[in-house]
């Protein structure tokens, strides 16, 4: 796992997608991940208040409900951000949950996705920004 922020250009690209975090004047710092093959950038974010989270300091962490599928590295920027040194050592010391808590999230937002017609889909689908991908 690695420390990135989003590039412009990916921002440009999903700039009408509302549930993709963006903030121009402090971008979202994003810890990328490798899933079945593919690769995942998963925001460090505050007042994360739901399940679908990897917590690090209170209401602190990594926010699975708004990770993105990175389709092409130059969407990664090469600076080193930096966060909380607490908070960098809680994310280093728990990859293995990290990735079992970030996998089971993507099979229930796939399990989601093949059964849309039931009501208790209706918040991972609406809320997740992997909607704007292909899964």
């Amino acid at each position: 796992m690695k420390l990135h922020y989003l590039t412009d250009a990916f921002y440009d690209k999903y700039m009408d997608c509302k549930e993709i975090l963006q903030k121009k004047d402090r971008p979202y710092v994003c810890i990328t991940i490798e899933v079945d093959g593919r690769k995942y950038a998963i925001p460090v974010r505050h007042h994360i208040s739901h399940k679908y989270a990897f917590y690090t300091i209170g209401d602190s962490g990594l926010d699975y409900t708004k990770a993105v599928l990175i389709e092409d590295e130059s969407f990664l920027s090469g600076d080193s951000p930096i966060i909380d040194t607490i908070e960098w050592r809680k994310i280093q010391m728990n990859e293995g949950a990290i990735y079992v808590g970030f996998s089971s999230y993507l099979r229930k937002y796939k399990h989601a996705l093949k059964n849309r017609d039931s009501v208790r889909n209706d918040n991972i689908l609406k809320y997740s920004a992997l909607q704007y991908f292909n899964i």
